[in-house]
């Protein structure tokens, strides 16, 4: 008798239920459905009794939420740093030139200040972050020494003032993070890009003989380092990296003048390089605010 009643119970209320949609008009589908009148076929006992050992055959299933949160962030860097900078010389005079000894040596090293900033998008990956971004960055002048090697016992290795102003790197990265806790992470990476400076050289042998240049370098540029990141809030992490970013060789036309001939003297080969250590504050989601 209960196995019919749990088979029987179900079907009636079903049916009443349809029978009691179609002969409905559209206002009274539109109100609340009076049910007191099942309650007289069926005891409620009875009828509550059935859907509860109904409901326990029932198959639960575990329903996974997705988070809101999306897979990937848009943030910007703000970047300062000391950049360890070395420009090494190199090139020589033209063949014409009488004295095939001479040639470029040496390399001017001066620490100069870095900064700039970053625009890029951050994804979700296991245990951390894959981030790609553009970067651009200026470096503030470079002054030094590098020498003219000679053969002549008079003169022996002339030093050249040398300037590279203006320095400049755009560059695109791609940087893999790790997570070390809630807040302390560490990265590596690098990228690709171009860079130059402006640069010009002087040299006086004092004896009334100079070499000048002046020009615009720019060329590839590369980068590769990492660091170690301390997440503050959900959007705002700093980051304290290292980095070793060398530009290729450009070459600057050097001018011979002397008492009695002015001639091209060849080419001063400058190559620039460096080790820096950077401070980078991460904002993710900067325009959140703007679109409340």
């Amino acid at each position: 008798m209960r196995m019919a009643l749990r088979t029987v119970i179900p079907m009636l209320a079903a049916a009443w239920c349809s029978l009691a949609v179609a002969e409905a008009t559209p206002d009274q589908v539109r109100g609340p459905v009076e049910l007191s009148s099942f309650s007289e076929l069926v005891p409620r006992s009875e009828l509550d009794r059935s859907l509860a050992e109904s409901a326990g055959t029932l198959p639960i299933e575990e329903v996974a939420y997705e988070s809101a949160a999306s897979s990937r962030r848009f943030y910007v860097t703000g970047i300062v740093g000391a950049s360890f900078a070395t420009l090494t010389s190199g090139g020589g005079p033209n063949a014409t030139f009488p004295n095939q000894l001479l040639s470029n040596i040496g390399s001017a090293n001066n620490t100069v200040f870095t900064s700039g900033g970053a625009a890029g998008v951050a994804f979700d990956r296991a245990h951390g972050l894959l981030r790609v971004e553009f970067e651009g960055r200026e470096r503030d002048l470079l002054v030094g020494q590098t020498f003219l090697q000679t053969d002549v016992a008079a003169l022996g290795n002339v030093p050249y003032a040398v300037r590279a102003a203006n320095g400049w790197s755009t560059m695109a990265n791609v940087w893999r993070d790790y997570s070390v806790s809630n807040r302390f992470g560490v990265y590596a990476g690098g990228g690709i890009g171009a860079g130059g400076y402006n640069i010009s050289t002087s040299l006086d042998t004092n004896f009334g003989e100079t070499l000048t240049g002046r020009s615009s370098v720019s060329s590839f540029a590369w980068q590769a380092g990492g660091g170690v990141t301390h997440q503050f809030t959900d959007r705002l992490t700093l980051d304290v990296g290292y980095r070793f970013f060398s530009l290729g060789a450009g070459s600057t036309p050097l001018a011979y003048s002397g008492p009695s001939e002015n001639l091209p003297f060849g080419s001063y080969t400058s190559a620039f390089a460096a080790s820096e250590l950077l401070l980078s504050v991460r904002i993710y989601e900067p325009f959140r605010n703007w679109r409340q």
